[in-house]
């Protein structure tokens, strides 16, 4: 458009200048001459001016693209008109500061995006009508739930437990929660500014694996200790007493009764020493060998195993499991964890007089596994104390089989939970990743 317009202007310049002497280029041929000297001056001047004008003209309507499409790569190119130099100049520093940024920014986004990921805290953002928009993995893995059943849904419409209790958290306090199965988290709210707006976010530390640690490594040490020392005085004190039998005294009467007492001190030694190696076995519960195998083949094996015990008992097992349930786990550990399970609702049952009954169910949509039993309730000061390293509420218990279950299923990475809901009875509840 700029070019027309100053082809035009010179035009009319030079045919104006042109037009005036061209009547008397005969009488004055010197005016004419200079005429059209100046013509010729006026649009090579103006030829000038528009390369002048034109190409700063034309580096600002670059410069104009460039930030319209958002292209931070490209520079402006020196003009030979100096004050447009400095704008171009000013414009390229502009530039070089901005993509800087930009790169930094998608860094450090690249940085906190795999940071989020990584931790191994749960991380909650909400907007700012306080819905969820975003969870990480360890999040995820916590509330045991898929992020499109999180997303746009405010805390107290997610039915979580541990979700609804973060509801009223205050901004900026932190609070420890302690959910059923012995589950402890540290909760703390804070916010950020995005786009000029606060938004919230939760960071959920999970405790319990923590106090798994602790809880190991206060008991491990006295336990090998006590192990150590209770099995050598038992080995020296049974190899006294079968010394000691050498010498059973002559008298009939007395022998027998010397011989019985030396068989209740064995007895007693040998008792104790099985109590000691199921209080070892509780540090000695090794790292799964994971493999797939078929969860409702062990359970049924197992089920059919105690069955003589079960009949005698008048106990009725129903095995509601489907046909296959394939898992990856360790076999010998799951044997391990079912046997305590089974064990534990025997024992629990023989306690009532009522009907005796073991149902053993699959959640396909939670994918969870429920051994429920139809024996005593558990109370709520109980079941906060049930996977408590030695606490059992059985008289004779000694809170043990519980804490190998635990350990098995922390290793396996699977939640759990041992309640009573309103079927009564108690639930033993595993929460299991299915291939």
């Amino acid at each position: 458009m700029l070019k027309i317009e100053y082809s035009l202007l010179s035009l009319i310049v030079a045919g104006t200048l042109i037009g005036v002497t061209y009547p008397t280029r005969l009488q004055h041929p010197e005016l004419f001459l200079i005429a059209e000297v100046v013509a010729v001056v006026v649009v090579l001047w103006i030829i000038r001016l528009w390369l002048f004008i034109n190409k700063p003209l034309k580096e600002l309507n670059n410069a104009l693209r460039l930030l319209s499409n958002n292209d931070f790569q490209s520079r402006l190119l020196p003009t030979p008109h100096p004050v447009v130099n400095k704008l171009v100049f000013v414009f390229n520093k502009m530039i070089d500061r901005i993509h800087l940024e930009r790169v930094e920014q998608r860094e450090q986004s690249y940085f906190l995006d795999h940071l989020i990921k990584a931790t191994p805290h749960g991380i909650i953002i909400l907007d700012y009508d306080e819905k969820i928009i975003q969870v990480n993995p360890t999040g995820l893995t916590m509330l045991e739930k898929e992020m499109d059943e999180l997303v746009n849904a405010k805390l107290t419409e997610t039915g979580n437990p541990l979700l609804s209790s973060l509801s009223n958290l205050p901004l900026n306090e932190s609070i420890e929660l302690q959910l059923t199965g012995g589950r402890r988290y540290r909760c703390q709210k804070s916010a950020f500014i995005f786009k000029g707006f606060q938004q919230q976010f939760i960071i959920i530390q999970d405790l319990y694996l923590d106090d798994i640690k602790k809880e190991k490594k206060a008991y491990s040490k006295v336990i090998r200790m006590m192990s150590h020392e209770v099995n050598n005085s038992v080995g020296a004190i049974n190899s006294y007493v079968d010394t000691l039998k050498l010498f059973q005294p002559s008298d009939q009467e007395l022998k027998e009764d010397y011989l019985d007492a030396l068989e209740i001190i064995k007895g007693r030694n040998n008792s104790m020493a099985t109590f000691m190696k199921n209080f070892a076995s509780v540090v000695k519960v090794p790292d799964p060998q994971l493999e797939e195998i078929d969860f409702s083949k062990v359970c049924k094996d197992l089920i059919q195993l105690y069955h003589s015990d079960f009949t005698s008992l008048k106990i009725k097992v129903e095995n509601n499991l489907p046909e296959k349930l394939n898992v990856v786990a360790d076999p010998n550990l799951i044997e391990q964890l079912l046997i305590n399970v089974l064990k534990n609702a025997k024992e629990a049952l023989i306690e009532t007089e009522d009907a005796r009954k073991i149902e053993v169910s699959y959640n396909i949509s939670s994918k969870t596994i429920s051994i429920w039993n139809s024996g005593p309730e558990i109370s709520e000061e109980v079941e906060d104390k049930l996977f408590t390293p030695f606490y059992s509420s059985k008289t004779t218990g000694q809170g043990i089989g519980l804490m190998i279950c635990r350990d098995v299923l922390v290793k396996h990475g699977w939640d759990f939970s041992l309640f009573t809901n309103e079927r009564k009875g108690a639930t033993f509840e595993i929460k299991m990743a299915t291939k």
